[in-house]
Order: C-alpha cells, then structure tokens, then sequence
C-alpha cells in the first residue's frame, strides 16, 4: 500500500513539474531570419534590416525570390523584431540566422550596446558571422539579393568566410570572438570586412604607373569595393576592421589581414606574388605559402623596455619564375630563402608598428602573454597593455623554407 502510494506521489510530482508543448509553434508559423543588418536609425535609435527565407512551393511552379528584406526603426534590435510582426504573417525568429552586419557609422559609434544583447538571446548563436559593412547594411541585404552560384545569401556568404582557408584574405570574425575581444585586457576586437560593388565602377580603369616591384607587393592591398573587376556578384568579402574596445578605429586591406592571421596562427595558406630578388623591377616570383608551424610569441616585460619577439614558421611551394633563373636548388635556393624570409619579417613589423602608431589597438593578443607576471587578474588589468603598447619594441623573425617546386625541378633561361 505504501509502494502503491509513493508511486502516486511520484507520478504527481512528475505531472506537475515536467514542461509541456504550450508554447511551441509550427513550422509554417515561423519566419527564418538568415541575417540581420544593423545601421542608425533616422526616426529612431536603430534601424534594422531582416533578410527571411521565402517558403519554397512543394508541388511544382517556381519561386520568384528565395528571400524577402524588411527594415523597422526602433530602440533596439528586438523591438525592431516586434514591430515586424504588424506587417508579416509570421512570428521571426532567429534560431537559423548566419550572420549579424553592421554599417561603418554604428561601428564606429561602438558595438558594445549592440553585442551584449546579441550575446544575451537565446535564439541567437555565438558562432553567427560578425562582419561590418563599408556603408549601410539595409542596401547590402538589398543588393546582395541577385547570387549567381548561390541560392541563399546566407550560403553565400558562409562560403566566402570559409573560403579563408585557401586564400587568408578573410579573419575569423563571430559574435563570439568579438565579445571576447572586449572582456580581455590583453587583446582588441576585430572584424571581417565587406562591401558592396556600385554599378558605376564594374569596369577595370587603367591603374597608375607604379613600377612593376610595386605593383606585386600590392597586389592583394585590396579592401572590399575596390577590387580592380568586372563580372560576378556584387558581394566582396576581403580586410578586416580594427577596433580599440568596441569602436572602430580602421580597416586592414587583404595582404594586411594574411599577415594578422600569421601572426595569430590561424593562416593556413595562399598564393604570393614577391619581386625577383635578383631584378625586382623586371620580374616576379610566385609562391604558394603554407603555415609551417604555428607561431612562437614571447612577450618580456623589463624596467627598461618591453620586447615583442615573434618566430614565424612557413613552407612554400614556387609556381611561377619569370625571369628563368634556377631557384630550386643549390645557394639559389637559399638566396630566395633568405630573401622571403626577411621580406615576410618586414611586412609583418610594418603591419604591427600600423596598429600601434596609427590604431593604437593590439589585435594579435600580445598582451595575453603578460599575464604570466602577474598573481592576480586585478594586478593583470591595472598593469593597463593597451597603453603601453604603442610604445613596446617587435622583433620578427621568419624561417621559411622551400619544399616543393612545382612540376619542375630545375628552371632553365630562355633565349634572349
């Protein structure tokens, strides 16, 4: 009797306190945000553009558009996800949103008021894109409508970010890292980077005559925009903006951001143009560089000065010798060692005294590796890196090897 009773209990206990389907939905009841622009707003604090899936019909005919673009001005992104309902027959949700974009001018107004939300919702996931748009963010998500390879921009634009991996031009950019970037006392925020291509400059001009070393050291110096191109999607992807806590402060160009992951360890290869060392202005060699090992960073902290010093570990492969010489083997071969080597250290100090003259932000994480010299996280955040770090000393050193040469073995001089 007893057994029957305490069975009973249990079964009550479990009644009451297990969750039901109240507050469930259909699937034909939701609305699917893919991306969520951000920019400020006109009549209000924000405006904010929705970019939705368009149901697809399941018996034949054919969908016109596979998405449709809303923007609502409110006083916060939420709000803005409420007033929508007045006007849509579905109640939006963002558990299958791909990526959050920001206009240039709320970027450098500050972020910190926009992530913390971001952050905070449960439908929202901390793998979502994070990226700034050189512009507004409502004219991106109109304009990048009309894909050619891709149904869904929301696709689209994940393949570009994942598209990294074989080229470096793109960072690892998400809410997620962007938030920690402004919990950390040791290191910045950034971004990914885009834009979008006007019509009025589909065309390639005539560049100036820089000289053709030149010409191959800025050969990836592109940032979204202003990509010498005609043809394709109107979509760029390329450069990375810089932040000092959570406002922008500038923009890294495509070659910048290769050296940026470097140094972070996250570039894993792409192709590089250098000048011949032996005739810089008449030829060029091209290399495909791949990450060797991952980076060794030391960070000494002295009375007298505080030293950066980076080791740098890459391996190449060479594609391309215009003007014949043999650099595959013998002290040719070290010769063109040597000499990427130093050009790789040169860009990367160049790169890292940018940030610190001109941005004054420390987005490689060098101040992470000072935490060693203090006992206490109060000690770490009063010792205050960032603004020290303009004034700290990098030395790099980069050991680059050649370990393929392609097809051939030996390069032989054509007949002048």
């Amino acid at each position: 009797m007893k057994c029957r009773f305490g069975l009973l209990v249990l079964l009550l206990i479990t009644i009451i306190f297990t969750q039901g389907c109240w507050g469930s939905q259909e699937t034909d009841e939701l609305g699917y945000v893919i991306l969520i622009g951000i920019d400020k707003g006109e009549k209000n604090i924000v405006k904010v553009s929705f970019q939705i899936a368009v149901p697809q019909p399941v018996e034949g005919g054919e969908q016109k558009k596979a998405t449709e673009v809303v923007t609502v001005e409110a006083a916060s992104i939420f709000g803005a996800k409420e007033l929508a309902s007045s006007f849509i027959s579905k109640n939006l949700t963002f558990v299958h949103n791909k990526a959050v974009i920001v206009s240039e001018d709320i970027a450098k107004e500050g972020l910190s008021k926009y992530i913390n939300p971001l952050v905070r919702c449960r439908e929202l996931r901390r793998t979502n894109y994070l990226t700034v748009v050189r512009g507004e963010a409502s004219e991106f998500l109109e304009h990048n409508k009309e894909l050619i390879f891709e149904k869904y921009t929301s696709r689209y634009i994940d393949l570009l970010m994942n598209a990294s991996k074989f080229t470096g031009f793109v960072p690892e950019s998400n809410i997620h890292k962007f938030y920690q970037g402004l919990k950390s006392p040791g290191l910045q925020p950034i971004t990914a980077l885009m834009a979008v291509k006007n019509k009025e400059d589909d065309k390639i001009t005539k560049g100036q005559d820089i000289g053709n070393e030149k010409k191959a050291e800025e050969e990836m110096a592109y940032l979204p925009g202003d990509i010498p191109r005609k043809g394709g999607a109107k979509i760029e992807i390329i450069g990375q903006v810089v932040f000092r806590d959570d406002k922008l402060v500038g923009f890294l160009n495509g070659k910048e951001t290769r050296y940026y992951q470097m140094l972070t360890g996250d570039f894993q290869k792409g192709v590089f143009t250098i000048p011949d060392p032996e005739e810089p202005d008449k030829s060029i060699i091209v290399l495909e560089i791949k990450k060797g090992l991952s980076p060794e960073i030391r960070v000494d902290i002295t009375e007298a000065k505080t030293v950066i010093e980076v080791q740098l570990f890459l391996e190449g492969e060479i594609l391309s010798i215009q003007s014949g010489q043999n650099y595959e083997k013998g002290e040719r071969e070290k010769i063109l060692e040597r000499y990427v080597s130093n050009y790789f250290s040169r860009e990367v100090v160049a790169l890292v005294r940018k940030t610190q003259k001109e941005y004054q932000s420390d987005i490689f994480g060098f101040g992470e590796y000072t935490r060693k010299y203090f006992g206490t996280w109060e000690e770490w955040v009063d010792y205050r890196w960032l603004e020290k770090y303009s004034e700290v000393d990098i030395d790099v050193k980069t050991n680059f090897s050649i370990c393929r040469t392609g097809l051939m073995a030996q390069t032989a001089p054509s007949h002048k």
